[in-house]
């Protein structure tokens, strides 16, 4: 629903400079984008038509009308009360703050949600649940999604490892092997500590599943599969606190699409963790 803008953000950092000014434009101008037709919204950034045709294809969009249709739904529901993330001012109230903050949550959940494609979902979770070991591997704030992700698969079948140290993250990373898999989480997707386990991983041939907000990131790149955290973020250096509660719900929905899969083997390992944490509650 609000995938446009944040499909955008996503790519921008990579964008060529003609690119980057068509972006710069409908980010800052996205109603009046979205009515225009490609012609005139050429003619109004001073770029020829081929360049705003090429501009929609690398973000993601088959055609100039698909990627206008969105726009002008994306215009249809900031009317009806869903506008897109706003910063918080100084002078705000504590309801105005809290109202902008919850909205931003909302709003990067279903721009995450409306970016998901069910074909590289799929593929992850072919590669999770055929994996003989699942690693979770993120720095700093990722790894809460990290550890979270642990905590849920550890209640499957599969045999998982996580550790919040990164000395041990290269460790694990160095001992792992191709018929294992590994979950990376970087918002920017070009952390050098991060880049450096993925280069182990790829190093020992490992399948790796990456979760990040940057489409052409170097994570993204070297990722077998990616997933994108879409948030309207001010910009691709902030430290992405509205992406990280949709990269947590990217982590819940692989678990869940995982479970599903594995249902099976799954059932009486978790039951068998229900029954020892049930035990500590008396």
């Amino acid at each position: 629903m609000h995938s446009t803008l944040g499909s955008i953000r996503s790519y921008y950092p990579s964008l060529s400079q003609t690119d980057q000014k068509i972006a710069d434009y409908i980010l800052a101008n996205p109603s009046t984008a979205g009515r225009e037709t490609i012609k005139s919204l050429a003619a109004r950034i001073d770029v020829s038509t081929a360049s705003i045709s090429r501009f929609v294809k690398r973000i993601g969009y088959q055609s100039f009308r698909e990627f206008s249709v969105e726009l002008a739904q994306l215009e249809s529901n900031s009317v009806s009360g869903q506008s897109i993330f706003k910063e918080i001012d100084r002078q705000d109230s504590l309801d105005t703050i809290a109202q902008k903050t919850f909205r931003s949550q909302i709003t990067a959940l279903e721009s995450t949600q409306a970016a998901l494609k069910e074909s590289e979902m799929a593929r992850a979770v072919l590669r999770i649940i055929k994996s003989k070991q699942l690693a979770f591997f993120g720095l700093g704030a990722s790894s809460i999604v990290a550890l979270d992700g642990y905590h849920k698969f550890l209640r499957t079948s599969l045999n998982c490892i996580c550790h919040p140290d990164y000395d041990i993250q290269l460790m694990q990373a160095a001992k792992m092997h191709p018929e294992d898999c590994a979950i990376v989480i970087s918002h920017s997707g070009e952390n050098r500590d991060t880049l450096r386990l993925v280069d182990t991983l790829m190093e020992r041939g490992v399948s790796i599943i990456a979760i990040t907000s940057f489409a052409n990131s170097t994570l993204a790149k070297k990722a077998n599969v990616t997933i994108l955290s879409l948030a309207e973020e001010v910009n691709y250096r902030s430290e992405g606190m509205y992406s990280l509660v949709a990269q947590m719900t990217i982590m819940d929905t692989l678990f869940m699409m995982s479970a599903v899969r594995i249902s099976d083997d799954m059932e009486e390992t978790m039951q068998a963790v229900h029954d020892v944490i049930e035990k500590t509650r008396h």
